[in-house]
């Protein structure tokens, strides 16, 4: 959303991968024609200079350009990019301001098959660039890994929500080898098979929404069979608005639109309620319920096995602490074994476990 690093992120994608001919971009490009730039316009035309990245992948990169001022949020935003996907074999989804490590294609897809999950999904909340990435042979300088076990609830009366925290740092691996097994869903890195945003696509109708998103993907893409795991390395790294990026807290946000849609949120947020069942018996009993076939709860697995074993309590609106004691590596140990004979998913009707905080015991 009018992000000035926007361009170079894009170039970073393709300048940055071992394959880039293999590689198929979509931009949302969400913009103020007259104040922001074009996210893939290049630093000179292409006549002058065909040689530049954007001129020389622009048949790889298909964009959509919205007025900013119509745009309500990342939901909406991300649920065009999904339609703007046209049956790669992977998929990949990130913010518009990341910079990735050399070969980060052919990395990232290794990791995937390293867990021999035809229904795996990597996800985590990125590291901060800062101090992340070699100047000169753009390798990554972390060895650390962010793996999500933290989730809250937040929010007050139609705005009540379950919002995933901020991740809790390995600075060694505890599983080498693979991905680690972690039960939450980010949607600032997301690496898949294609099939996942064709069977768990944005939901169209959550105008506004920002907090809540992730636990709703993740509760989606439980039910229709799928498993998330952390990277085992970092492919690409997130310019957070700190440090010496501490001037991005003053670009423009989507909030800037809030007041052309009053109450969109509290609706958006009783539709996820409803889907999800995150409030228990203060589930909305009525709420905007329009195809709910396509972006509603699949049926390999319910999402009461989804709370039972992660510690989820929708009746009390609590959550288990300290699963991350249980996720840091225990989980993928018992339950990477359960992993189907034909690699479609960890089958859960054969894990008998519901996690408890080991400090309440």
């Amino acid at each position: 959303y009018r992000d000035p690093e926007c361009t170079a992120t894009v170039e970073s994608i393709f300048a940055r991968a071992e394959y880039p001919e293999r590689i198929r971009v979509a931009v949302v490009d969400q913009m103020e024609e007259s104040e922001d730039p074009r996210c893939t316009e290049p630093t000179v035309p292409c006549l002058q200079d065909p040689n530049q990245v954007l001129c020389k992948f622009a048949h790889s990169i298909d964009v959509y350009r919205a007025p900013a001022y119509l745009m309500v949020g990342p939901v909406f935003a991300r649920h065009i990019a999904h339609r703007m996907y046209r049956g790669e074999y992977y998929a990949m989804q990130v913010d518009a301001h990341v910079r990735f490590v050399q070969d980060w294609d052919t990395d990232i897809i290794q990791q995937w098959k390293s867990t021999n999950n035809e229904m795996s999904v990597l996800s985590t909340y990125l590291t901060d660039i800062d101090r992340s990435i070699d100047p000169y042979n753009f390798q990554s300088l972390r060895r650390d890994r962010n793996v999500l076990c933290v989730i809250e609830y937040g929010g007050t009366g139609l705005e009540r929500r379950l919002s995933l925290q901020r991740p809790t740092k390995q600075l060694e691996p505890s599983i080498q080898g693979s991905p680690l097994l972690h039960p939450f869903w980010s949607a600032g890195f997301s690496f898949s098979r294609g099939h996942f945003i064709v069977s768990v696509p944005y939901d169209q109708y959550l105008p506004m929404l920002f907090q809540g998103e992730e636990s709703s993907i993740a509760i989606r893409g439980f039910t229709f069979g799928y498993d998330f795991y952390a990277p085992e390395r970092s492919v690409s790294f997130h310019i957070y608005a700190i440090k010496k990026n501490i001037d991005r807290r003053n670009r423009h946000k989507f909030w800037e639109n809030d007041t052309l849609y009053k109450g969109a949120l509290e609706k958006s947020t009783s539709r996820l309620n409803g889907i999800t069942g995150l409030l228990g018996s203060n589930t909305p009993s009525s709420y905007f319920d329009l195809e709910l076939d396509k972006y509603g709860l699949g049926h390999v697995r319910s999402k009461e096995q989804y709370f039972h074993v992660f510690g989820i309590h929708p009746e009390s609106e609590s959550v288990e602490g300290n699963l991350c004691s249980f996720v840091q590596k225990d989980m993928h140990e018992k339950f990477t074994p359960y992993l189907r004979p034909d690699g479609i998913g960890i089958d859960y009707d054969k894990i008998d476990f519901a996690f408890h905080d080991p400090k309440e015991s």
